[in-house]
């Protein structure tokens, strides 16, 4: 029998994740359906329908902050310290009436760094966005890091672009995790003038096949990676917790990489 996996967001009008979860499934032998479900507004009525039909699935933006808290409002849910410490879920395992959440964006921020070899320690770093993967991202980091996050809505821990310009100079890294430079907005710049990024070393865009206007704003110096392998990187995790593989990131990496390029 089937697992029956999904990816839930919105709009997911050009999400790789089935075409990354049918290679990991073609070359594991595991028989796996993998879905789109694109939702807009969750609700706890909706999140209740997804789990009587499937074994397991991702999540993506908009929902991964309030996935966390749907989920731990119920009594038969099992969160990762992971998922806890970043309160945001990425990927869900549905099995004997259990709800099991973790964050697996984690292991891929991780291979995302250990493939260009950047160390991030003692950097000062800018978020752009204050979702999920600003949870997440900030959580990878260490306490040798200074993290300011910047969002068009002020919070506890979130600053305003406006509050932030004069602190631009010294940004060593930048992330996106806003949806800019996707779907629909493939127009859009970042909401910080290129020009003040002084001393930036590395761009870390969290979309991947962004349109190339987001970029060429920055220095020739400035490295620039976007979230393809963090989504892989991810992808296996998430697969192996599903169907119990023990998929080798290392050993699929560049097959699936030269896969999706083909694809395009």
């Amino acid at each position: 029998m089937s697992l029956k996996i999904g990816i839930l967001g919105w709009p997911l009008t050009k999400t790789l994740s089935p075409s990354i979860h049918n290679i990991l499934a073609e070359f594991s032998s595991v028989d796996l359906v993998y879905e789109k479900l694109p939702v807009e507004n969750l609700s706890a009525e909706k999140l209740d329908d997804i789990h009587t039909k499937y074994d397991g699935y991702n999540v993506t933006i908009p929902h991964k902050r309030k996935i966390y808290d749907l989920i731990k409002s119920k009594d038969c849910s099992n969160i990762t310290e992971l998922a806890q410490g970043t309160q945001a879920v990425n990927t869900v395992v549905l099995k004997n009436s259990i709800i099991h959440a973790t964050n697996t964006d984690i292991e891929g921020i991780k291979k995302t760094f250990e493939s260009i070899n950047y160390d991030l320690r003692n950097k000062k770093i800018l978020i752009l966005g204050n979702g999920g993967s600003t949870q997440t991202f900030n959580y990878f980091c260490d306490s040798s890091n200074e993290v300011i996050i910047v969002s068009r809505q002020k919070g506890e821990d979130t600053k305003l672009y406006s509050e932030i310009l004069n602190l631009v100079p010294e940004i060593q890294v930048l992330i996106n995790t806003t949806p800019i430079g996707m779907p629909p907005f493939e127009d859009e710049l970042l909401p910080v003038p290129y020009e003040l990024f002084e001393n930036l070393e590395l761009f870390f865009n969290f979309g991947y096949k962004t349109n190339s206007k987001l970029t060429e704003g920055f220095s020739q110096n400035v490295q620039m990676i976007d979230g393809i392998t963090m989504l892989i990187g991810q992808a296996i995790s998430s697969f192996n917790l599903w169907t119990g593989q023990e998929i080798k990131f290392d050993h699929v990496y560049h097959e699936i990489l030269e896969r999706l390029n083909n694809e395009d």
